[in-house]
């Protein structure tokens, strides 16, 4: 096979990688219209390459027809932030922390659809709430998410919370907070102990508290997430696994902060 070359390089992945690109920059479902103007290109010329990006799985076509990032594409992503520096520095104090307090640890990135879990390790306990790496976990009703809510401006917020709400009311469902009002109490209380609680709003019995890792600049990098049943982390004032927990996080920002 013959490929086209330019300057040394492949013209036809270039131009592949350009259309990936665009899918990437717009961040959401596009119909083949609107992706061919971004790319000042032919739509038949876009069409064969988006097949082709769908057939390695780094794109795809949804049911109304417009295309989005596949899921290859999103474990590349994934993989470029799990080896970001910061979280890299730390690993072995993470396992140092998991090791003491013996709950589950998930660690998490921010990504334009919510926290993004990049790194999950298993509870010493028989029975282990493990969350899958990948997942994005919700804003209204996890730990996690209550953290990047509470230190994320509120234009990103906001909108992606109030989806979370809708989607819930159209289901028949009740979250808490119940609305922005509510979390605007709830933020002030994160941000004065720098630490968020769910106790049982995300699985029933089940217990986590998220903490904020900031960088150098003092915006928030990852949270850290201890995550068990009620029994082996009680949620309750004086908590040892909570201090011990809010101490070794205390320490990782600090690392951070001196580096």
């Amino acid at each position: 096979m013959v490929e086209e070359k330019l300057s040394g390089g492949v013209q036809s992945l270039e131009v592949g990688l350009a259309v990936l690109n665009a899918l990437v920059e717009h961040n959401q479902p596009i119909i083949l219209k609107d992706l061919s103007y971004k790319l000042s290109m032919h739509p038949a010329k876009v069409h064969r390459y988006l097949v082709s990006l769908i057939r390695m799985n780094y794109a795809k076509q949804l049911d109304d027809g417009q295309y989005a990032l596949g899921d290859q594409a999103w474990r590349l992503g994934l993989n470029c932030i799990q080896h970001t520096d910061a979280l890299q520095q730390v690993q072995s104090m993470i396992y140092g922390l998991q090791a003491k307090i013996g709950c589950s640890i998930q660690i998490s990135k921010w990504s334009p659809r919510g926290p993004l879990v990049v790194q999950s390790i298993e509870s010493n306990h028989p029975i282990a709430i493990v969350t899958k790496v990948g997942s994005i976990m919700p804003l209204v009703n996890s730990a996690s998410g209550r953290v990047f809510a509470s230190y994320l401006p509120e234009s990103v917020i906001r909108p992606l919370m109030q989806e979370e709400w809708d989607k819930a009311a159209s289901l028949g469902l009740a979250l808490k907070p119940a609305n922005w009002d509510e979390f605007t109490q709830l933020k002030q209380q994160i941000c004065t102990e720098q630490m968020a609680l769910a106790k049982g709003d995300l699985l029933v019995g089940i217990n986590a508290v998220g903490l904020p890792v900031f960088n150098a600049q003092g915006q928030i990098e990852f949270s850290v997430v201890a995550i068990d049943s009620e029994t082996f982390l009680p949620l309750n004032t004086g908590s040892e696994k909570v201090q011990l927990l809010q101490q070794e996080v205390a320490a990782i920002n600090r690392f951070i902060q001196a580096r």
